[in-house]
This record gives structure tokens, sequence and C-alpha cells, in this order.
């Protein structure tokens, strides 16, 4: 008798575990990190293309090629817009490492900068391989104001 009470026992524990684990997978990738996810789905709606916004709309041959040069004429204010942002950015991290250093001892410095460069490492290597997925490549016809 007592063997069958440890046997429902063990069983009892290894789908507690086996509970505790999922809900631990589920929850982390569903509450700690929604946006990295959300990110990857594969449902998430799209911005239409030139092309399918012309066959949408009806778009006649000059209509569209008027938009293809809307696009192409707002191309600089975007990447004008990017290089603001990007350098109001470093400002503002350089200004709150400069801080965190100030708090710091020698050592916790130390450790910061080589939590940060793998940081960046890790940042440079997804960017990599976001570089090569051949889905994210534009092609030659399209402005380049134009997302896919």
């Amino acid at each position: 008798m007592p063997n069958k009470y440890r046997l429902w026992l063990v069983l009892t524990l290894l789908v507690a575990f086996a509970a505790g684990l999922l809900g631990g997978i589920f929850s982390e990738r569903d509450f700690f990190h929604p946006r990295k996810h959300d990110r990857t789905r594969r449902d998430a709606p799209k911005p239409p293309d030139l092309e399918q916004m012309a066959r949408e709309l009806g778009l006649s041959p000059d209509q569209k090629e008027s938009i293809r040069q809307i696009f192409e004429s707002n191309d600089g204010k975007f990447k004008e817009l990017y290089t603001e942002m990007h350098k109001r950015l470093s400002a503002i991290r350089t200004e709150i490492k400069d801080q965190i250093d100030a708090v710091l001892t020698p050592e916790q410095k130390q450790k910061l900068d080589s939590i940060i460069a793998q940081h960046q490492d890790k940042g440079k290597k997804e960017s990599e391989k976001k570089s090569r997925n051949p889905e994210r490549e534009r092609s030659p016809e399209k402005p380049k104001g134009e997302v896919k």
C-alpha cells in the first residue's frame, strides 16, 4: 500500500513540475518578452508595397509613377530624421553611461563595459543575420522609401 502512495506522489510531482515548466516557458515568452515575439509573428500585417497599393486602389500608370516619385522625394527626409534620432539617442546613452560610471567602482565599470560590449556584439550578429535574410531584401524596381 505505501508503494502505491509513493507512485501517486511521484506522478503528482512530475505533473506539477511539467506544468510549472510549461507555465514558465509561456509566461516568459508572453509576459517578459512580448515585443520580441510580436515582431516575429508571421500573421502580423505588413504595410502594402507600391504594387499592392496600385492593385487595390486601381491606380493608373501615371498615378503609380507619381506615388513612386513621392516615395523617392521623401526618402531623404526619412534618412535625415533617422540620423538625427540616432545622434540624439547616442548622446542620451553617453550621458546615462557617464552618470552610471560616476556611481560604480573601477572593477564594476570594467564589468559594465564588458556587458555592453557583449550586448553590442549580439546586436551586430542579429543585424547581420537579418541582412542575410533574402525575404527582407528590396527588389531593385522599388523606390527606397517604400516598404516591402
